[in-house]
């Protein structure tokens, strides 16, 4: 194995390739971690008028299924972009990605 090797996309996208599985699962859990912040606010927006109970109440359905469905649309998101992509590209996109979630959790003050 030379350094010319390392220089490859084909060495990294194989890195990439055989933990997609992690790869995802963490790019998942800090976009869901990011977005939080912008859902939270829109579901307050809607509900501050309401009653205490019923405000609860949403908070309740939000945090068993509204993150649960985010947590899945994210994940799918994700990995339909990779198989659009057939893998060409999935170590420069995931480290973009990693990028892009870790300025903007910078940005919110929680990293």
């Amino acid at each position: 194995m030379d350094f010319g090797q390392f220089l490859t996309l084909d060495f990294w996208n194989g890195l990439v390739r055989c933990h997609f599985t992690e790869v995802l699962a963490v790019l998942t859990a800090a976009i869901v971690v990011v977005l939080e912040r912008y859902v939270r606010r829109a579901v307050n927006k809607q509900t501050h008028s309401l009653h205490a109970a019923v405000r609860f109440l949403v908070f309740l359905l939000f945090c068993t299924i509204g993150y649960a469905a985010l947590t899945l649309g994210v994940a799918w998101l994700l990995k339909t972009g990779y198989a659009l992509s057939k893998g060409a590209y999935a170590a420069p996109g995931i480290l973009v990605l990693l990028l892009i979630v870790a300025w903007e959790a910078q940005r919110q003050r929680q990293m």
